[in-house]
């Protein structure tokens, strides 16, 4: 959200709701996504899984090697 967006309160309102126990059931179940929240339940092929396990690296070093990385995919062949 920007901070001179023209509907700020209607923005706000988008982001609490995609947060939300309902929103993020619709995400779990409907995109193969671990959900943000606790306690929401998971696809079937998601909970096959296990438990999510968070990544302590932070995502701006993504941006830093997303260049390389790109080119390190498209030598080998893998798209």
């Amino acid at each position: 959200m920007l901070a001179n967006s023209p509907n700020r309160e209607a923005a706000i309102q988008f982001l609490e709701h995609l947060v939300s126990p309902e929103a993020q059931a619709i995400f779990a179940q409907g995109n193969n996504e671990y959900p943000v929240l606790e306690g929401v339940e998971l696809a079937p092929n998601v909970a096959a899984l296990g438990e999510f396990n968070e990544d302590d690296i932070n995502a701006s070093v993504f941006g830093r090697n997303n260049l390389e990385a790109l080119q390190i995919m498209d030598r080998v062949g893998w798209a």
